[in-house]
């Protein structure tokens, strides 16, 4: 076990089930050289007690002897989990516990054998294994109290492992997956132009995987390193009606498909000996995919600076500069300069409210890509269910002003407005993952009519409650 870190799993052997919990009696016990002939009860009740005051090798003497009388005695079992553990032997601890947690129907005795199951996990550096029967302990913990000890602990856990991995995935009928005119005739250069089918809005339905992961290195002094690699994919299907206007084409080929590998590095600022804040540095280099084809090659670097404000609200300011090159014409290939900022407050009502703003400039040579893009966006999380629900709305505005004219005698300018409802559905949780239903609304005006978007969206996905 590592040092400093046994403050946090002690905790979770009391607040596990191993006090409080059905298997416990209030029936003391007292020690004695005396050999005493004990009920199998009362021997449960003296292995319990020898366990919680501090004397795991009395705990694993009893409980051993009642599994020669019942292998099957889980009470026996979880103590002898309990007692293994605390002794460092973690592998047969891990083995009790799994027998205990799969012979009992008991959601009480069941929390006590994935919580003292994660711990040893934890002794033997599998912290991953560990984060995953705590979400087992969370799923079934027998009151809000423990899920709340299981999900603090499976936080504890995360910061320590150095490996991260988030699973993104999602499904959305989409009135619009490729972004097309909401109009079948546009005026360009003051002239109609009626456009194909593929060119207007195509429904259909998108799917979304992404993989990322992360692994962290310690550099002292408060600094960390980190190599990740991100892995996305959106798919496609056209509706029956976007298959009869689009000219042929299939939802294959509006798919998107990128692979990123990323270095960063975070170091801690502190004021004395308090820390109050961090700066941050990352380099991303990607590759994207358009219908199957190679579209992009990119190189992005950042370096921001978290900062802790009044009431420990966060503030964070961003710099990026990224290089694209563009695989299908080179004309298109840009450079990219951005300045976001970002911060979110506790209001007295518990609620959380957030804000951002991004201004971007974009270097081109193709006067379809050249402009400078400012976007602001304000989130609001509701502390409270709603319905049994978590709600949170989300609006944003964008403006886009082009540098060179396109299919219009003046420079194209474009206004966006977006916003998302999200609902989370922590009622149908397993494991710490519960339902997300994103519904989005998403308009364009531009000055060109042929960039006039509209988009309607319901997503449903997955999210981690933990």
């Amino acid at each position: 076990m590592k040092p400093g870190l046994r403050h946090v799993l002690t905790p979770l052997m009391i607040a596990g089930g191993l006090s409080g919990a059905a298997i416990l009696s209030p029936t003391g016990f007292a020690n004695s050289a005396e050999q005493v002939r004990l009920s199998p009860e009362a021997a449960r009740t003296a292995a319990r007690k020898a366990l919680l005051s501090g004397d795991p090798k009395t705990a694993a003497l009893l409980s051993g002897a009642l599994l020669k009388r019942d292998p099957d005695d889980i009470t026996a079992l979880v103590v002898m989990a309990g007692a293994l553990q605390v002794q460092n032997q973690s592998k047969q601890a891990i083995i009790h516990a799994k027998r205990a947690y799969n012979l009992s129907d008991s959601d009480r005795a069941r929390f006590d054998a994935a919580m003292i199951i994660s711990r040893a996990l934890y002794q033997q550096k599998r912290f991953a294994a560990s984060q995953f029967w705590l979400r087992r302990s969370g799923h079934v913990a027998p009151s809000a109290q423990l899920r709340a000890v299981a999900m603090r602990d499976f936080r504890s856990v995360q910061q320590v492992n150095p490996v991260e991995t988030k699973v993104q995935v999602g499904v959305a009928p989409s009135s619009n997956i490729n972004n097309g005119s909401e109009s079948e005739i546009v005026f360009l250069n003051g002239l109609p132009f009626v456009l194909s089918g593929d060119a207007q809005a195509l429904s259909g339905i998108e799917a979304t995987l992404g993989l990322k992961t992360t692994r962290r290195f310690s550099l002292g002094e408060g600094r960390v390193g980190s190599i990740g690699l991100n892995l996305l994919s959106r798919s496609y299907r056209l509706s029956a009606a976007s298959l009869a206007v689009s000219g042929g084409k299939t939802g294959a080929d509006y798919a998107f498909a990128a692979a990123e590998i990323e270095l960063g590095l975070v170091s801690a600022v502190t004021s004395g000996k308090t820390q109050d804040g961090r700066k941050s540095a990352t380099m991303t280099l990607g590759r994207n995919w358009y219908a199957g084809a190679p579209l992009t090659d990119y190189l992005r670097g950042q370096i921001g600076r978290d900062f802790k404000l009044a009431k420990g609200n966060p503030l964070h300011i961003g710099l990026s500069v990224e290089r694209q090159i563009r695989l299908d014409s080179a004309i298109r290939s840009a450079t990219l300069v951005g300045l976001n900022g970002s911060t979110g407050i506790r209001l007295s009502n518990g609620n959380y409210a957030s804000f951002s703003y991004d201004v971007r400039n974009v270097f081109s040579a193709s006067s379809e890509i050249a402009h400078i893009a400012h976007s602001a966006s304000v989130s609001y999380a509701l502390s409270k269910p709603v319905i049994g629900t978590q709600v949170s709305l989300s609006l944003g505005l964008s403006g886009k002003n082009y540098k060179m004219p396109y299919l219009s005698p003046v420079p194209r300018r474009d206004l966006g407005v977006n916003a998302t409802l999200s609902i989370l559905l922590p009622k149908y949780e397993v494991m710490g993952f519960a339902p997300n239903i994103d519904v989005n609304f998403s308009r364009n005006f531009s000055s060109v009519d042929l960039y006039d978007t509209t988009r309607q969206s319901i997503s449903v996905g997955v999210k981690s409650t933990f």
